[in-house]
C-alpha cells in the first residue's frame, strides 16, 4: 500500500479508523466531539496503518489495543483528502494481538 508520506519519525503510530455506518442525523459541533469522544475510549482492537522509525516490535497491519485512559490523547491526522488516521504513542499501546 503506497503511503502518503515518506517517513513517520519517532515513537508514533497511526492507526486506521474504524468504519461506521452512516447516519443521517445532523449534530452541532459539540454534540458531535462529545460522541467522538466516547467512541475512542471503546475502541478495543484498531489496526495499524504505518509506525514510526524507532519502533520495532509492532508493524503495519498489527492490530493493538490502547490504554482507554490515552483515548483523550489521540489525534485526528488528515493525510489527503480521502485519507485520515488516529495518531498515538507507543507508550500508549496495552497489548498487540
Amino acid at each position: 500500500m503506497a503511503k502518503e508520506f515518506k517517513l513517520l519519525r519517532g515513537n508514533r503510530i497511526y492507526l486506521e479508523i474504524p468504519e461506521e455506518p452512516k447516519s443521517s442525523l445532523h449534530l452541532d459541533k459539540e454534540s458531535a466531539d462529545a460522541i467522538e469522544a466516547e467512541k475512542m475510549k471503546k475502541w478495543g482492537r484498531l489496526k495499524v496503518y504505518a509506525v514510526g522509525n524507532l519502533i520495532e516490535d509492532i508493524k503495519e497491519g498489527d492490530e493493538i489495543m490502547i490504554d482507554p485512559s490515552a483515548a483523550s490523547k489521540i489525534v485526528k491526522i488528515p493525510l489527503s483528502l480521502d485519507r485520515e488516521v488516529l495518531m498515538i504513542s507507543t507508550f500508549d499501546v496495552a497489548h498487540i494481538w
